[in-house]
């Protein structure tokens, strides 16, 4: 397991001037369980793609202050920038995805409010989620935090688009230039960090991955889809269905609205495993 403590957000306004802070559960984790002493040093992450090489100054009951020695950007995000909008599984398996997508290099994760989602997104699945990410971040030694967004419905999709379709036409204010709904979902996402990547030139893919291998929504291989495009994608939206997959008038809507729809293979994945081979594949394209 990688040696790293996070500064939250709230704890980095000193950064600007060499003092690091650690409080709560990463000063006690720190001093409590690692056991260092002032004086030793630690490696820290800002979740934005910083890290630092710090020393202890002082440790108090639920914090510790340090002096930044050394500040490295970070280098290992992949290429390619990836959104997964998928249904989220219950229990463990939801956590196996979480983490597992963190370690792959996902950019960005919006739960599914799909017709047939075993679990409701709310306040407390959004912290238990971003919960999860740091712990998986801080296990493989991932700089930046995958970005929890609020869920969506398959009905809001076309409005996710409209602010994707603004971000490529080079306009930075897609509320103001889209539909209600468009505006409805830029509003729900203002606070985010949502496609922030995509400039008018960028290539982006949008897919959705159905467990059909016959073909009946014109479904194609990756290795099809990619060959037939000619050209590698800067950015990918993947999406992906609930448990039992997505109800057929959800996946026909997707794919009317120009998603591409990809087979996996004539084995029926359990989502947390399509979104994870899917993710991978794409990921490991640049």
């Amino acid at each position: 397991m990688s040696d790293l403590y996070y500064i939250a957000p709230d704890d980095r306004a000193s950064l600007n001037d060499g003092i690091a802070v650690l409080t709560d559960a990463e000063a006690r984790h720190l001093t409590r369980v690692m056991r260092k002493k002032v004086g030793d040093e630690a490696d820290l992450f800002d979740g934005s793609g910083k890290e630092y090489r710090a020393r202890i100054e002082s440790i108090a009951r639920d914090r510790v202050e340090l002096t930044v020695l050394e500040t490295r950007e970070d280098d290992r995000e992949p290429d390619l920038a990836l959104t997964a909008i998928m249904a989220l599984p219950k229990g463990d398996r939801q956590k196996w995805a979480i983490e597992k997508l963190t370690e792959l290099g996902v950019r960005r994760f919006i739960p599914l409010d799909a017709e047939r989602a075993d679990v409701k997104f709310d306040a407390g699945v959004r912290e238990r989620l971003e919960r999860q990410t740091l712990e998986a971040s801080k296990q493989c030694g991932r700089l930046r935090l995958m970005e929890v967004l609020p869920a969506i419905k398959p009905t809001e999709l076309p409005g996710l688009v409209e602010i994707l379709d603004a971000k490529l036409a080079g306009k930075s204010d897609a509320a103001s230039t889209c539909s209600e709904l468009g505006a409805t979902i830029a509003e729900r996402y203002a606070e985010t960090k949502l496609f922030d990547e995509i400039t008018p030139n960028s290539d982006v893919l949008r897919v959705v991955a159905h467990p059909i291998s016959d073909g009946f929504f014109g479904q194609t291989s990756f290795t099809r889809l990619i060959h037939k495009r000619r050209a590698i994608p800067d950015a990918v939206l993947l999406l992906i269905g609930p448990v039992g997959g997505f109800a057929d008038a959800e996946v026909q809507n997707a794919v009317d609205q120009g998603w591409a729809p990809l087979d996996l293979g004539k084995q029926v994945y359990r989502v947390e495993t399509a979104a994870i081979v899917a993710s991978a594949l794409f990921l490991h394209l640049k």
